[in-house]
């Protein structure tokens, strides 16, 4: 049951997303809605995929402990997730600051919203992507 929880409220999350945009496609208003709400989302929708992902080491080190006890592997686990959480909080603040400042003007040029929605998936390839390989690469970790 460890990491079931965590993939059911991933799974949760995701209906609600789905359910929404489907809301806007059958009142063909999904052309308009989508950017407004991937301004923030493409931040926010990342994060929460990568806050699941840290719910699964918690919930898998307690499944497969390997030749740890369970109690050692939860610790190991609960570290790594912990620390993955951790350098989630920026960007759900940052989220938080583009749903409460920008997204209010969603009739903005489609130019803008394509260079804030670019510059965020960006951001998410570049810290979680990229950055992770050079550090790797340069023996950093």
């Amino acid at each position: 049951m460890a990491s079931l929880g965590t993939g059911l409220m991933l799974f949760y999350n995701a209906v609600m997303v789905g359910t929404f945009m489907m809301f806007f496609y059958q009142e063909n208003q999904l052309g308009q809605a989508l950017p407004v709400i991937l301004l923030h989302g493409t931040i926010e929708l990342t994060s929460i995929v990568i806050a699941a992902a840290a719910g699964f080491i918690m919930g898998n080190s307690i499944l497969f402990p390997g030749t740890y006890s369970r109690l050692a592997s939860f610790k190991m686990g609960a570290i790594k997730g912990l620390k993955i959480v951790m350098g989630l909080v920026p960007f759900f603040i940052l989220a938080g600051f583009i749903e409460s400042f920008i997204t209010r003007y969603a009739f903005m040029h489609w130019s803008i919203k394509a260079a804030i929605i670019g510059l965020s998936a960006f951001l998410m390839i570049y810290y979680f992507i990229i950055y992770p390989i050079q550090l790797k690469r340069n023996g950093r970790i």
